[in-house]
Parts: structure tokens; C-alpha cells; sequence
């Protein structure tokens, strides 16, 4: 799906564009071999060693592009991350005329300097070798961030990173992991039929409103506890989990049954996007407009299109009527956790 620089491009760097969007996936013969490199990389991370983080780094990098039959790179991991106005740079690709290309990573955080949470650091990793990937394996001449792109990088990610709580299919088990404060997990908000999952979802915007009405912006931007969000940054993940879900619903009812990528963890966008640096009504009126939108998309979905769906890697075959389900399920998840940040309790 190009994006709005599209335009400007060339005519044959447009066509390099739009194969890098048509290639969503990478499969690796064997990830299982690989997954230990995995393990030992994010020991190597926690225990902020350095020098012990790069040479797992450049392992499990180099085990990839064999894996892919593609020429190895040079990595090196750096301290703190570089930063100015426009944010922090995580990683950097680089090739220089015949040299070897080379990967830079930064393990630290600009401002706190403490260490970058695991699986942020891995998708920085895969991230950047997505570009060396784009050249010697998918031999295109340019290395766009597609949405192809994208979802290349989280086909490794999922091939990598297991997660038995959610490897179960069965229409309630894979949802277990999934319970908020009220014990509640999306299978119940399936069960509830849908025109009250629908009336729920209108009511998100303006109960978020109400928690935020008058509040101080330091109240609003207070965590409560070390590594929580604040009542600000919650606004924030609800606008772009809303971007996300909302993406999934008209991808189920444009193809059949397309896989369903998960573009980034929560952690990673809180801290790609920088939610610590956002205003918390800002946030607002874009997740109630987006909100508005999704709202529009599902009143003129026939019943074969509730039931239409797209492949997730780990819960499998997941239809529209499961995402307005999580949808649901996720906003009563974080207004709940509004209410506390707010309250200062994590």
C-alpha cells in the first residue's frame, strides 16, 4: 500500500516500491535452529553486557541470512542512542561501495540510558536487517519502509519468538492469556452478541473524555509506577491500537483471509512514537475519529462479512466478528487502566 510519498517517486522506483509492498513474508526453513540464538541474545541484553550483546547480536543476524542464503553483515552495538528533534534513531544499515554491509544498534536510551526492553531491541535487529534482506535476498534495487516491509519484519519476529500462552486455537483457550482486571477475556465479549459490542465501542470516546475532563497535564502524564503508563500514554496506545484493528477489519473484508500481521508491540510503539512526548487531547480526537470511522466501516457489514477472517500466526483463522471482539475487550482493558494511572496506581 504506498504511502503519500509515492507520488514523488520515479517510475522505476515505484515499481521496486510496489514489490517490496507484494512480498509479505519471509519463511525461514528451520526457525526452530535459530531460536536458542534468541535466548542467548536476550540473556546477553539483561545482563547489559556490551560486547556480550553485539557478538549475539551478529550470531543470530548472520544464522538468519544463511538461513536465506544471502551474504553475512557486520554488526556493531552501540551505547545510548543518538537523538535530536525528530527522536531517537534505534538502528542503522549501511552500505559503502564494496565493503561488507553493516548493521548499528544502540542498546541504550537516550535520555534514561538504561537499557532498551528485549523484544524492542529484537525487532530494531530485524528491522534493520530487513534492508540488507531487501538487496541480497529479494535483489530489489532500494530498501522502501513498505507495508510489505513491515510485515516481512514480523514474519521473522513470529518465526522467532513463541508464545505458548496464545499457541492454542480453540475459540476460548487462545484467548486466555488475554484477561483484564475484570477477569474477562475477548471470548466473553463474543459471547455478548454484537450489536451490544457495537453500542460499547460508541461509548469508548466519550467515557475516555469524561476520565480526562479537567484533569491537570501533570496529572495526565504522571506514571504511577516505574515502567507504567500514564493516563496519557494509554490515550495514546488506544488511538493506534484502533489504527491497527481497524487495518485488520477491512484487510478481512477486501482479500480472503489474508494474514493478519502485528505491526509492532505495544512497548515498541510507545516508544517508537514517543507517547511520553504527546498531548493526551490530541490523542483523543484522533482514536475518537478513528473510532467513528471503524464504526461506519462495521454498520454496513452483512452477516457473511462478520464472518470473514484472516490467518494470525499464533491464534490462527481469526474472523471480523473476533477483532470487534479483542476491540471490545481492549478498551475496557485500558479505560480500567486509565482510571488507576489517574488515580496513581499502576
Amino acid at each position: 500500500m504506498p504511502f503519500a510519498f509515492y507520488d514523488r517517486l520515479t517510475r522505476a522506483q515505484q515499481a521496486i516500491y510496489r514489490k517490496s509492498d507484494e512480498t509479505t513474508a519471509l519463511r525461514l526453513r528451520d526457525p526452530a535452529v535459530l531460536r536458542p540464538l534468541v535466548d542467548t541474545l536476550q540473556a546477553a541484553l539483561e545482563s547489559e553486557n556490551r560486547a556480550a550483546t553485539q557478538a549475539a547480536s551478529e550470531r543470530l543476524i548472520n544464522g538468519i541470512n544463511a538461513a536465506l542464503g544471502i551474504p553475512p553483515v557486520n554488526l556493531e552495538v552501540l551505547a545510548a542512542r543518538p537523538h535530536s528533534h525528530w527522536g531517537e534513531l534505534h538502528g542503522l544499515y549501511t552500505q559503502e561501495g564494496n565493503r561488507r554491509p553493516k548493521i548499528q544498534l544502540w542498546m541504550r536510551t537516550a535520555k534514561q540510558r538504561r537499557v532498551v526492553a528485549f523484544r524492542t531491541y529484537l525487532r530494531t535487529l530485524l528491522h534493520e536487517a530487513g534492508h540488507h534482506i531487501d538487496y541480497a535476498h529479494l535483489r530489489l534495487g532500494d530498501s522502501y519502509h513498505t507495508e510489505g516491509f513491515y510485515k516481512r519484519e514480523s514474519s521473522l519476529f513470529h518465526q522467532l519468538v513463541t508464545d505458548a500462552a496464545v499457541e492454542a486455537t480453540a475459540d476460548g483457550a487462545r484467548w486466555a492469556a488475554l484477561k483484564n482486571a475484570a477477569g474477562k477475556t475477548p471470548a466473553h465479549y463474543l459471547a455478548i452478541g454484537r450489536a451490544t459490542r457495537l453500542e460499547r465501542l460508541a461509548r469508548g470516546p466519550g467515557e475516555l473524555a469524561r476520565l480526562l475532563r479537567g484533569r491537570r497535564e501533570s496529572t495526565l502524564t504522571r506514571r504511577p509506577a516505574k515502567g507504567a503508563w500514564s493516563a496519557a500514554e494509554v490515550v495514546c496506545h488506544l488511538r493506534d491500537a484502533e489504527e491497527h484493528l481497524s487495518g485488520w477489519m477491512r484487510l478481512v473484508l477486501l482479500l480472503d483471509d489474508p494474514p493478519l500481521i502485528q505491526t509492532g508491540t505495544a512497548d515498541r510503539w510507545a516508544e517508537e512514537r514517543q507517547y511520553d512526548r504527546q498531548h493526551a487531547g490530541e490523542a483523543w480526537n484522533a482514536f475518537s475519529r478513528r473510532r467513528d470511522e471503524t464504526l461506519e466501516l462495521l454498520q454496513s457489514v452483512d452477516d457473511a462479512g462478520w464472518r470473514r477472517g484472516g490467518v494470525h500466526p499464533k491464534l490462527g483463522r481469526v474472523t471480523l466478528d473476533d477483532v470487534v471482539a479483542v476491540l471490545t475487550w481492549h478498551d475496557d482493558n485500558h479505560l480500567d487502566q486509565v482510571k488507576r494511572a489517574l488515580d496513581g496506581h499502576a
